[in-house]
């Protein structure tokens, strides 16, 4: 009695059925198109001046590298090591 308790705890390891993959595969699919769609919405309102402004000022401020990757990339384009 006590193998039949161990066999109900064992996990399904058989592979999914069609449906099974069909669903997931679904989910998966109206996660993407929810997400597809925050996004279009949220590009389609028109920027501001301002708004755009600030955008560029933080992309700038992302590409900007610090005086230790300067150099880093200096030394290396000049071939040096540094």
């Amino acid at each position: 009695a006590a193998w039949a308790d161990d066999e109900e705890k064992v996990e399904d390891l058989a592979m999914p059925s069609a449906d099974e993959e069909k669903a997931l595969d679904d989910a998966a699919m109206a996660e993407r198109l929810k997400r597809k769609a925050e996004l279009q919405k949220k590009m389609s309102r028109p920027m501001n001046y301002k708004d755009s402004m600030d955008a560029e000022k933080s992309r700038q401020k992302d590409m900007k590298k610090s005086k230790a990757e300067m150099r880093a990339a200096l030394c290396e384009e000049l071939g040096r090591g540094c």
